[in-house]
């Protein structure tokens, strides 16, 4: 769980601030301070806090003291002050602080919980920087995991598409400089848009040249954006936050059309589409794929015993337990009711058999808390493991594996050879 820090002498700052964040992220512990000696103490219990919004004067820490504490323990920090005193302000802001906002501005507490969003966000994102100048990469660099984004770098077009395939979906985007040996920046944005669209990989051209022409090349081959080098941190947080927030935009909207509402998990569609792709891609590779169906035993006993509404708690229980045990590349989609369906690609048939008794073992182990006692069920699995191009053939092998589980006892993980 994250950690928050809100430090301010006004109870009303702190739960206005407390309230917006509790709005607008979930899973988060925020950790309140009114004064310098809280603020220490706090720190010194919790050394893994991710952020910090702050007041820049306090009863006892005038001056920006307090700012100077959490950027001494590496937290990154937003400060909140009504002084307009612009000395003081640019003396903070080398201190490695993200942004000073002002208090009496009428968005501040929004302002700065929004910020405070983007650097959570910014921890869970990857971005390449393309550059053949070492200098201008370790600018690049430090300023964007300043912004706490993760960082890869590549020394040219050709390094950079040897990196992304390395990396697959793990990349949310790429910055690219314009001249560059072997590929350059314009050919690597076009050779990036023949496979990702900008819903799925933003790019942002990086160029020193006052050629006018190079930014409407960019932008045809694909390009989100564009800036100057040298750049200004300011600048580059302004814009690839924006860029980042467009992403997030396209992946809601994605969600909405390719989630399924109760669990979280991919829905029917999305798993057949995307499952096509995934088998193309493995004949070609001539590699062989596992397909695994589960669902609830006696799942009728819970509905008529606890009713609906504890039904669908224990069928978002498969989304969590199903997340703990596989990997993030694994395709895992709710196909209706209780039942789930999975596609597993690298992976040997021995593997199989173990991950899937894990997953076996992990909900016969688990237990649901209720009002007024526990939930327990199993599960029964029917996997299908071997080479094919059609789905549809892989779900029937695993269907009659799952009917094998059911029939001999259910709380069973049993796989097929196609």
């Amino acid at each position: 769980m994250e950690k928050i820090l809100l430090i301010d002498d006004s109870d009303t700052i702190l739960e206005a601030l407390k309230l917006e964040i509790e709005k607008e992220l979930s899973d988060v512990e925020i950790l309140l301070a009114c004064n310098y000696k809280q603020s220490n103490d706090i720190i010194r219990k919790n050394s893994d806090i991710v952020a910090a919004i702050v007041d820049l004067h306090l009863p006892d820490a005038s001056d920006g003291k307090a700012v100077l504490l959490t950027s001494s323990h590496n937290i990154p920090t937003i400060v909140l002050s009504s002084t307009s005193d612009e000395l003081l302000k640019k003396l903070i802001m080398k201190k490695d602080v993200l942004d000073f906002i002002h208090k009496d501005a009428s968005n501040s507490i929004e302002y700065a919980v929004s910020f405070v969003k983007k650097l959570v966000r910014n921890m869970t994102k990857t971005i390449l920087v393309v550059d053949d100048s070492a200098l201008f990469r370790k600018s690049f660099r430090s300023d964007l995991e300043r912004m706490k984004i993760n960082v890869i770098e590549a020394v040219d077009g050709k390094d950079a598409l040897d990196v992304i395939e390395s990396h697959d979906g793990e990349i949310s985007m790429v910055l690219t400089d314009y001249n560059m040996p072997h590929i350059d920046g314009i050919e690597l944005t076009s050779k990036l848009r023949e496979s990702y669209t900008k819903a799925h990989l933003g790019i942002i051209a990086l160029s020193a040249t006052e050629d006018e022409s190079a930014l409407a090349d960019f932008l045809k081959a694909g390009a989100n954006d564009f800036i100057n080098k040298p750049h200004k941190y300011e600048e580059l947080n302004v814009r690839v936050n924006a860029n980042l927030d467009l992403l997030d935009l396209f992946q809601a909207a994605s969600d909405l059309a390719n989630r399924d509402f109760l669990t979280g998990s991919y829905n029917r569609r999305y798993f057949f589409e995307a499952s096509a792709a995934i088998l193309d891609k493995n004949a070609r590779k001539d590699e062989n794929i596992a397909v695994a169906t589960l669902d609830i035993d006696h799942f009728k006993n819970v509905n008529d015993t606890y009713g609906h509404d504890i039904g669908d708690i224990a069928i978002q229980e498969i989304a969590k337990v199903l997340e703990k045990c596989l990997r993030k590349s694994d395709l895992v989609a709710r196909f209706g009711g209780e039942e789930f369906c999975m596609l597993l690609e690298n992976i040997s048939k021995e593997d199989t058999q173990i991950l899937f008794e894990k997953v076996r073992a992990s909900f016969e182990d688990n237990e649901i808390p209720l009002e007024d006692g526990v939930l327990k069920y199993t599960v029964s699995l029917g996997i299908a493991y071997g080479k094919s191009t059609d789905i549809n053939e892989m779900i029937k092998i695993s269907d009659d594996a799952l009917y094998e589980a059911k029939d001999s006892g259910r709380n069973r993980a049993i796989i097929h050879e196609k």
